[in-house]
């Protein structure tokens, strides 16, 4: 069950990052965001398919050995959503329709903490 949900939040990873790397002029018009600077999100799809996607994925291949790169993705997931929730709090999103980017928080967020707590329940999987 562990490895199926690394693998689905693999997928959904790939999903959601190849749609900030590929599409970030489509989530600034839905969030009616100023479109000065949309490399960032770019830059963040770009760490979101490779870390994420891609880290998950190892993981989920072979799980025996994967206790560090786990806490490596665990820990940039939090370092990323504090960023995020930061970055909320103190309005520095030039976003008009602030659902979707509250949408991502909250994933994001969900995403961390079952990062942090499969890597301490189940450690002896990736061990």
């Amino acid at each position: 069950m562990i490895r199926l949900s690394l693998l689905v939040l693999s997928i959904f990873s790939l999903i959601y990052g190849v749609y900030f790397l590929f599409f970030p002029s489509n989530f600034v018009k839905i969030t009616a965001a100023e479109e000065i600077n949309i490399a960032w999100l770019r830059n963040i799809g770009a760490s979101i398919t490779g870390l994420l996607f891609i880290g998950l994925m190892y993981i989920y291949i072979n799980p025996k050995k994967s206790q560090k790169l786990l806490t490596i993705i665990s820990i940039t997931s939090i370092i990323q959503t504090s960023a995020l929730i930061y970055s909320r709090l103190f309005n520095e999103f030039s976003a008009k329709k602030l659902f979707l980017i509250d949408l991502t928080i909250y994933s994001a967020l969900i995403v961390s903490i079952y990062l942090v707590f499969i890597s301490i329940k189940f450690k002896r999987i990736f061990n």
